[in-house]
């Protein structure tokens, strides 16, 4: 065995002995269990090289080594493997998706429930975007005086509902008129109408209704606007705490606020949109506060388009084979879950 592939050889042992019991690893270990073919002094030497390296760290004087970000990052770029997740698993969770046909919300919280319960780590899933959405139709109800009702229904089955006052009163008839305006507005977007349609369809508003419009046209603007603030559903939050990395409390406490803070794990989910599945490991997360953590996402989609993220956060000690395997899986599914129930083939 050449040195350098005896060298990684020793590190893909070390961390995956380290993954799965936390302690750390010396070189009668790698000798007992791992049948490299090589002694135990050769194996110490190899470790002092790869601590050189920056690969291992030395917790202690007296005790094994520990895998560095650094040797993580390496591992996951050169010897992570993606397997299929048993298939009884994907099952389940179609089933579990069965249960929330047009109910998004619902399934996207089961979503997050579902990762906790595959991973034993904490599952962070957020709603879409109605941004990265097409709207189908738009409603205006009158309720009394200048007080009426939007309504904003997207192809994929999502609808966002304000209710509005405007500066002047108005009557059933007239939001009839600018309902029709609206929606003609939209099928121009998604149909490629001529300019001049719309033209003559303003004319036929009157000036007050056509100041009204401007009133529904600010607030549909506001609505997408609010909507940049989506929601995020968590699960498995106190997990850390099953993790020895994690008896320091100090060290909980800090990853426990960050995760309770929706505009910072907002942006975890939304940094690396749109790139597929995306790892980030200790200190190459954005946020200090999360330096001892691994942060795994990934985006669904809807007809092809993200609309939103999906991920799991944990020691980065965690199983990265297994973990990124059940993103993957789950993400897949999610997708195909919402092709079939919201959005067909447009």
């Amino acid at each position: 065995m050449k040195s350098d592939d005896r060298k990684f050889a020793i590190l893909y042992s070390i961390i995956r002995d380290y993954i799965r019991t936390a302690e750390p690893v010396g070189s009668r270990t790698i000798e007992k269990n791992y049948n490299l073919g090589i002694s135990s002094a050769t194996i110490r030497n190899e470790m002092a090289d790869l601590e050189d390296m920056g690969l291992l760290v030395q917790p202690h004087a007296s005790s094994g080594r520990i895998p560095s970000d650094k040797a993580y990052r390496m591992y996951v770029n050169n010897f992570m493997k993606i397997s299929d997740v048993e298939s009884y698993v994907i099952e389940n969770v179609r089933t579990l998706y069965d249960k929330y046909v047009g109910q998004l919300n619902k399934a996207i919280e089961a979503t997050a429930e579902i990762l906790t319960k595959l991973t034993n780590l904490t599952a962070l899933v957020m709603t879409p975007h109605i941004t990265q959405m097409d709207i189908k139709d738009i409603r205006l109800i009158h309720i009394e005086g200048e007080r009426a009702l939007l309504v904003i229904i997207t192809k994929q089955g999502i609808v966002k509902n304000a209710e509005i006052r405007l500066n002047s009163k108005t009557d059933k008839k007239q939001l009839e008129k600018i309902t029709v305006f609206l929606n003609m507005c939209v099928d121009g977007i998604n149909n490629d109408f001529e300019a001049e349609n719309f033209s003559i369809a303003m004319e036929a508003l009157n000036s007050q209704e056509q100041r009204i419009l401007a009133e529904v046209v600010a607030a549909i603007k506001n609505i997408y606007q609010q909507d940049a603030d989506t929601k995020v559903y968590a699960s498995g939050l106190t997990e850390i705490f099953k993790y020895p990395e994690f008896k320091d409390m100090e060290k909980a406490r800090k990853v426990l606020e960050t995760l309770h803070k929706q505009d910072m794990i907002s942006y975890l989910l939304t940094e690396a949109m749109d790139s597929g599945i995306n790892i980030k490991i200790g200190n190459e997360n954005t946020f200090e506060e999360l330096n001892d953590c691994s942060v795994v996402t990934a985006t669904y989609k809807l007809n092809g388009r993200p609309i939103g993220s999906i991920g799991i956060v944990g020691p980065t000690r965690m199983d990265y084979d297994y973990c990124v395997s059940v993103i993957k899986a789950m993400t897949k599914t999610l997708d195909k879950h919402l092709s079939d129930t919201l959005g067909g083939k447009d």
